[in-house]
């Protein structure tokens, strides 16, 4: 096998990432943009009534699409976002700029009729409503307290639940799903955000602040730091950035969806050898795949060369569902190559063997690797 890479960040990044996912589903998953969406409904609007949304005050919906389709061309990141979508040319037309006199006096506003001073025609320039503030002092408030991550001294009465919630993710007893709900953000739950576990141990009490609740919160980092920001701040770094872990439900391993498809396992196995050049090795460790049973495919293990022609113990099975579960092994390989067995081993037939998928790790550093890749899977898929 060829080691083209040993990193779980290189797999990554590989082809062989998206292979371990390349799996038909039964039902394919919609993508669904909001903001693509929201701009197909002004085109539509157009289409249907021939002409651009107007601020028409007996019409709220007409009102939204106007204000929205101004929105998105003053902003050139969305016009360059939704321009492949523009069949009409909408985000072409540059609006007619009138060169209106700035109102200054209670007579300007009698002469000049409630619609120009509200700003209800798109193409009267905005800058000349009572909803100009360009000319206002700007007034910025600094918050008292900024939270900012740091290194945790006692990180380490943590990191068992970390790795924790990796093993459950990686056995179906907890998913990755999309943040929805600041409620979701409780004591006691875990998050990922920007690739990163992380923890809220503690939710402060909370308080209502110009109309809007709010707490601290403790939150704790897979990467041993902790911060202690605010719930609102996390709901929008999450809404951007982020995605939930579900709480550990030991009944998902026996109500999986009607549209996952078991694609094999991954096996662990521990060598019983009584070869010496076997048997002295610590931590020695054989990482499979099968889509039989794994008491099956090891019946015959004295027999084969892949077993080190003796008995082997099982040490952790993993049933894989919706991903190439080939491919995934492949990927553990790769991670693990560093640590591969580099022995020759003379067989009973009286041939030398190369034993190869055999590792010597730490049986936590393995289940690291796994756990890793598993959530990233989650992540992406």
């Amino acid at each position: 096998m060829a080691n083209r890479y040993h990193s779980i960040n290189e797999i990554m990044g590989s082809p062989l990432f998206n292979e371990i996912t390349a799996l038909p589903k039964k039902a394919p998953k919609v993508q669904y943009d909001r903001e693509i969406e929201r701009f197909l409904e002004i085109v539509d609007f157009v289409k249907e009534h021939g002409h651009e949304p107007q601020k028409n005050p007996t019409d709220l919906a007409e009102r939204k699409l106007a204000s929205r389709l101004t929105g998105i061309r003053k902003d050139p990141e969305r016009i360059e976002y939704l321009k492949c979508y523009d069949e009409i040319g909408l985000l072409e037309k540059k609006q007619n700029e009138i060169k209106v006199p700035k109102i200054s006096s209670v007579e300007d506003i009698l002469k000049r009729g409630s619609s120009e001073l509200l700003g209800e025609d798109l193409s009267n320039n905005p800058a000349y409503t009572i909803f100009d503030t360009s000319s206002l002092q700007k007034v910025t408030t600094m918050p008292d307290y900024v939270a900012k991550r740091k290194k945790m001294k006692d990180f380490s009465r943590f990191e068992e639940l970390f790795k924790k919630c990796h093993r459950e993710l990686t056995e179906g007893k907890r998913k990755i799903v999309p943040f929805k709900n600041e409620q979701d953000i409780q004591s006691n739950t875990f998050f990922v955000l920007k690739g990163v576990l992380l923890y809220v141990e503690e939710v402060g009490e909370r308080k209502k602040l110009k109309g809007k609740t709010n707490a601290r919160l403790h939150c704790i980092f897979e990467n041993g730091t902790e911060s202690d920001m605010l719930l609102r701040s996390l709901s929008a770094e999450l809404y951007k950035h982020g995605r939930r872990v579900t709480d550990n439900e030991e009944t998902l391993l026996d109500n999986i969806r009607e549209n996952d498809v078991s694609t094999g396992f991954i096996y662990v196995l521990k060598s019983l050898s009584t070869d010496p050049q076997i048997s002295s090795i610590k931590d020695l460790y054989k990482i499979g795949f099968t889509t039989d049973s794994v008491q099956n495919r090891i019946r015959n293990a004295e027999n084969e060369s892949t077993y080190l022609y003796a008995p082997v113990e099982i040490v952790a099975i993993y049933e894989v569902f919706n991903m190439n579960a080939s491919k995934f092994e492949t990927a553990i390989h790769h991670a693990l190559s560093n640590y591969n067995l580099d022995v020759s081993i003379l067989g009973p037939n009286g041939k030398m063997l190369v034993p190869k998928e055999w590792f010597v790790v730490p049986l936590s550093e393995l289940q690291e690797v796994i756990d890793k890749i598993v959530m990233m899977v989650n992540l992406y898929d």
